[in-house]
Parts: C-alpha cells; sequence; structure tokens
C-alpha cells in the first residue's frame, strides 16, 4: 500500500463499480490467477531473511500475516498496542508493505512456517490485489478469494494444529491523483471489490481450525465514512485505529488461546456480543442455523432484525410450533417483496451483535434494514444484567455500525422502542421514551430513518389496549398492521 490522498468517500456504490464486479464474477478462470502463484517481492529481501532468521532461532505461538497494516506493529508507535495484545501471545509480525497474497504465498512457503507450529496465525490480505492505481495486474474478487484460499491451504499443510483467523479486508476509500488532478484507477471499485472480496473469504471458514472475522465497523462513523482519527488517510490504521482493531480482535483471540483477556471488557454488558441467554419456547440455534441456510438464496430486499416483535410478525424461516401474531400485515406491508425475518424472541442488543458477527448478515445487500431491538435490556434475569438507556442506544449504535460495514448502500431504518405496560404511567415508559430519546438522534444520519410509532400504538391517554397489544409489549394483528402502514412510505 502506497501513499495515500485524503478523501472522505461515499458510502453508496456506484452502479458501475457494482458491474465491473458481476463481469469479473462472470469470467473467472479455471486455471490459477497470478493471485494464487507465489511470487518474491521485489525489495522485501531483507525483510524476509530477517523473519526467516527470526522463525529458525524460536518458535512462537501467534503468527500475524499481512501487508503495510500488519507491518506498522514494527514502527514505534504502534508499540504499545503490540506490547499490550500480542507480545504476551509470543508473536510475530509477518507483514510486508505493498504485499499481495501471491507474495505472502511465496514467504510463508520459504521459509517463514519452517519448524512452526503456532497457536493461532491471523490473516489480513488483499487489498493490494484490488489497487488498480499502483499495480499492473489487478484481482478480481474472486481471484483474492483464491489467493487466500492458497494461503490457508499452504498453513494447513505446514502447520496443521494451527488455527487460521482470517479477517475481511479493511474498508479503503482513498483516492490517488495523477498530475492532472485525475484520479489514478478507481477508488469506487477498489472499495466494492475488497467489499466483496470479503464476503467471498468468509466462506473459507469451516467454525473448526479456520474462523472468520469482521472487524470492520470498528473504523466507521453512523455514515458509513471512515473515521479519519482510526484511519486518516481511508486506508491504514493509526496507532488509535489499532487498537480499535485489537479490541475488535480480542474476544476471539481469547477464545482461540483459551486465555484470559489482555484488555478490560466494556462495563455496559450491551456492548459485549452473546450468543442465547435466555430459555424460550423456540430453538435459538435452530433458528440461527436456518437463518445461515437461506439467506444467501433468499437475497432479501428487506431484513428486519430485532427480538420477539420482529420474530412473531411473520416471513422466512418459520419456526416450527410457533404461531404468527401478524401473518395478515405481514403479506399486506411486504407484498411482493423478499424478506428475511431477523427476530428472535428474548433478544438483546447483544444478541444481535453476536448474530451479525457470526454470519447472519454477511454477503446481503438488502435495499432497507429495519432494526427494533432493546427493549428486552429492560429486563434482569439470572442470565443478563439489565441496562440503562444510555447503554442500550450504546449498543445500537454498533448495530448499525456493523449493518453499515456489511452493506454500505443500505437504508436503514431504525425503530422507537415500542411503548410497553398498560397505562401511561407504568416505569418502563419513562425508560423506553429515553432511549427513543437518544436514538432518534441517531436518525440525523444520511442513510438512517429515526421512526417512532408509540403514539399510533397508544390510545390518547397513553393506555395500550389489548387489541393492539395483548400483552401490552407484543403487537397483535392490529398493532403489526399500524407497523407495517408506517413502514410503507419510508420503504420507498
Amino acid at each position: 500500500m502506497l501513499g495515500a490522498h485524503k478523501f472522505m468517500f461515499p458510502r453508496f456504490l456506484h452502479p458501475l463499480a457494482v458491474s465491473l464486479l458481476c463481469i469479473a464474477s462472470a469470467f473467472a478462470q479455471d486455471a490459477p490467477s497470478s493471485a494464487a502463484v507465489p511470487v518474491p517481492q521485489g525489495g522485501m529481501e531483507k525483510r524476509h531473511a530477517e523473519k526467516v532468521a527470526a522463525i529458525k532461532g524460536h518458535a512462537f505461538d501467534l503468527l500475524l500475516i499481512g501487508d503495510s497494516i500488519t507491518h506498522n506493529f514494527d514502527n514505534a508507535a504502534y508499540k504499545a498496542v503490540w506490547e499490550q495484545f500480542f507480545a504476551p501471545r509470543n508473536a510475530i509480525g509477518l507483514g510486508y508493505s505493498g504485499g499481495r497474497t501471491e507474495n505472502i504465498l511465496w514467504n510463508l512457503a520459504n521459509g517463514e512456517l519452517e519448524g512452526q507450529s503456532p497457536k493461532v496465525a491471523v490473516l489480513l490480505i488483499g487489498t493490494n490485489n484490488s489497487d488498480d492505481a499502483n499495480y499492473q495486474v489487478v484481482s478480481t474478487p474472486e481471484q483474492i478469494a483464491e489467493g487466500t484460499a492458497a494461503i490457508v491451504k499452504l498453513l494447513r499443510e505446514k502447520c496443521p494444529a494451527t488455527k487460521i483467523l482470517l479477517l475481511r479486508i479493511f474498508p479503503r476509500t482513498n483516492v490517488y491523483k495523477k498530475a492532472d488532478g485525475t484520479e489514478r484507477g478507481s477508488a469506487e471499485k477498489r472499495f466494492a471489490t475488497n467489499l466483496r472480496a470479503g464476503e467471498l473469504v468468509a466462506k473459507l471458514a469451516d467454525g473448526k481450525s479456520v474462523f472468520f472475522l469482521d472487524v470492520n465497523h470498528a473504523f466507521l462513523r453512523l455514515d458509513g465514512t471512515l473515521d479519519p482519527k482510526l484511519m486518516p488517510d481511508q486506508l491504514h490504521p493509526s496507532p488509535d485505529g489499532a487498537l480499535a482493531w485489537a479490541r475488535a480482535m480480542e474476544p476471539v483471540l481469547c477464545e482461540l488461546f483459551g486465555d484470559q483477556p489482555h484488555d478490560a471488557p466494556p462495563t455496559n454488558t450491551a456492548l459485549i456480543p452473546r450468543s442465547k441467554l435466555e430459555n424460550a419456547s423456540y430453538d435459538w440455534w435452530q433458528r440461527h442455523d436456518a437463518i445461515l441456510k437461506i439467506k444467501d438464496e433468499t437475497s432479501p430486499e428487506i431484513v428486519l432484525i430485532g427480538d420477539s416483535i420482529t420474530h412473531l410478525w411473520g416471513g422466512v424461516p418459520e419456526t416450527p410450533g410457533q404461531q404468527q401474531n401478524g401473518g395478515q400485515a405481514f403479506a399486506k406491508t411486504f407484498a411482493g417483496k423478499r424478506v428475511l425475518n431477523l427476530g428472535f424472541g428474548w433478544d438483546r442488543v447483544q444478541n444481535v451483535l453476536w448474530r451479525l458477527d457470526h454470519g447472519e448478515f454477511d454477503g446481503l445487500h438488502p435495499r432497507v434494514v429495519v432494526v427494533n431491538i432493546g427493549t428486552n435490556n429492560f429486563a434482569k434475569t439470572q442470565n443478563a444484567p439489565d441496562n440503562t438507556p444510555a447503554e442500550i442506544a450504546e449498543g445500537v449504535r454498533e448495530v448499525l455500525l456493523r449493518i453499515r460495514a456489511k452493506s454500505p448502500a443500505s437504508r436503514i431504518v431504525l425503530m422507537g422502542i415500542f411503548p410497553r405496560g398498560e397505562k401511561a404511567g407504568d416505569p418502563m415508559r419513562a425508560k423506553v421514551a429515553e432511549v427513543n430519546r437518544l436514538l432518534a438522534e441517531f436518525g440525523k444520519t444520511p442513510g438512517i430513518t429515526f421512526l417512532d410509532i408509540g403514539e399510533k400504538l397508544t390510545q390518547p391517554d397513553g393506555t395500550i389496549s389489548r387489541e393492539m397489544m395483548g400483552d401490552f409489549l407484543h403487537p397483535t394483528e392490529r398493532g403489526y398492521e399500524i407497523w407495517g402502514d408506517a413502514l410503507k412510505p419510508v420503504m420507498k
């Protein structure tokens, strides 16, 4: 990765960039591409020799493999991050500025894995393969995935006991300029190539020896642009960005190493991704697996994300033995549209974070994403504490960032938490109102619409009728009809 011109890249991909990706996919070749054929990297002979010498003299437990983003850990400015997260795990950095998949293949095949059996190898590679401004040979997303697969294959052969953690290619929006001021290459195409390549690389994970992690949300602002404090050149993380990256990766490294965290967890439990927490009337894991199986073939135009309020509305995947509360309203609201329902009964914000981190939204690019989550975070149980309105809003923000990172062009409709409790004076109403006040601020961000239908679900005196919510929490058919009618104008 070479020097970058600072530029704020728009969230939405140009149709031409998407078309180029489709064309590249149509002409995928059977023969290995250059991205999968080992090639030594010119100018890095000395560094490679030094790394081989270090490998011969010591057995490492953690390999960090990649390009200049990983190479930066050799710089003094990044030392604090290295010392906190990686040095204690007996790590070595095998990052090469300007490195591509074919270069990493050559390095690993020529001494950098000899005699090694690390516990974990982290691989972040591919952004230079998409660089049409500085390289004559430019790889398609499929070829980047092919090159990454070749690296994984080599690692499995040389270090069969090693667990491999594949990182999604970090977002890049930097623009290169010619002498006359026109753009060299295409920032939009590079961004789109890396986005798609990351989706393909995710498919290499088997959850046993090869794992995939997307931490790109850690670098974003709510509008989908890169935070200049974390990625000032729109390509390389700053020391603060590297810290954000390490913190986002830490829970997974802990799990793979089976060690203790090297960073204090957030005090806000809504920020810590969690799988199933509560027992419910359905099989949480079965629903998660069902979504992973059908999401790609569904190719949804609309994705609904939430808890039981969303879950009980209807749509696919259906939950065996569970009755839909709003089937008629669902059919009326989404007639003729492909819809995927990612609602899970009893889910909290942290459950949604876990599900987004474990594939439920990967590779999807719906036109609209409807988010309705947070009401269960008010509940304190044996399995989870309750959260304050500010903590819930902070967690919802993380949900929005993940959606932004995975599908930049999707419009997000953020629902205000529905009123709960029969009477207007119910203590829960004040908590709901405070969360919604905070969530409304997110709706001021381009691409995010905040929609609060609380007044439409209550009577003039604030009372909730059983006709609208039979248990004063979950909508009836009538309640879902109100929700659907409110969504229709925004979904246009």
